[in-house]
């Protein structure tokens, strides 16, 4: 049966699971950057000779693998989302992130530390599709403009958080704690995003957030029926990769990207030189 919110007016239940959804992958988006921004801040003592003495080519031959591996998984982790749910995926992601940050702080070679780095790339590009998605399920078509707005403030606070978490840590205690610190408060959202996060509004006894609103399932073609696009399979996505605007999008951010990384990654250690 329908649910139309507009008729009734809000559902107390629905309402709160929204919001307290919304705040859970919030969070759990920002959490990501504590792991993601050790390296960058511990950059500074690894260079030093009483740290690791690395040279830069070697910091940034560890920071390529991980964008490479970031750069895969994000074509693997959303169809996996999609499959599998968003609550599988981040869970395994987080805790594997928070092992890899602990593995990075123990390592003192450069093959370590790329192959732990590129761990962390895979680690992290479970983060931001699934979420995505989990906005998605508990967010109708109409207010997701407004909502991913407020949603997507996660990564500029969480980058901003991260380093100076980091470098707090590492400077009161030395920089392999600029991996340890971050990776025990990641490990505590886990904790959290294990308690409060649910995939779908019918994973709690809810309708479908499109019934709620008294709104039509979507579907990426006009003349398809829902049923016919099965979630995660590569029909679908092949075709929204034909979509112009996609396309369009994809290549303004593929140009941004180095730009906006090499601020994140190279920052924290220019300032300091």
């Amino acid at each position: 049966m329908t649910k139309a919110v507009s008729l009734i007016g809000p559902d107390r239940k629905y309402e709160r699971w929204r919001w307290q959804i919304f705040a859970i992958t919030w969070l759990a988006y920002t959490g990501f950057y504590l792991t993601r921004k050790s390296f960058a801040v511990a950059k500074i003592e690894m260079a030093h000779p009483a740290g690791l003495g690395l040279t830069n080519n070697n910091l940034a031959s560890i920071d390529f693998v991980y964008l490479v591996t970031y750069a895969i998984g994000q074509f693997a982790w959303g169809i996996c989302g999609d499959r599998w749910g968003t609550r599988r995926v981040i869970v395994a992601g987080m805790l594997c992130s928070v092992l890899a940050a602990v593995a990075m702080g123990a390592s003192s070679t450069v093959i370590l530390l790329g192959t732990f780095f590129g761990l962390q790339g895979f680690c992290q590009s479970t983060g931001w599709a699934p979420l995505s998605k989990n906005i998605g399920n508990f967010f109708s078509q109409r207010e997701r403009g407004t909502v991913m707005g407020l949603w997507c403030t996660n990564y500029a606070v969480g980058g901003f958080v991260a380093s100076i978490i980091a470098g707090r840590f590492g400077q009161a205690l030395g920089w392999r704690w600029a991996f340890f610190g971050p990776a025990a408060i990641l490990f505590a959202i886990w904790i959290l995003f294990l308690l409060f996060q649910r995939n779908r509004p019918e994973d709690v006894g809810l309708p479908s957030v499109e019934s709620y609103h008294g709104e039509p399932e979507p579907v990426l073609a006009r003349d398809a029926s829902v049923p016919e696009e099965k979630e995660g399979s590569w029909s679908v996505v092949l075709d929204v990769l034909k979509k112009p605007m996609v396309l369009l999008l994809a290549g303004v951010y593929f140009f941004m990207k180095p730009t906006r990384y090499a601020i994140m990654n190279w920052a924290p250690k220019y300032i300091h030189e």
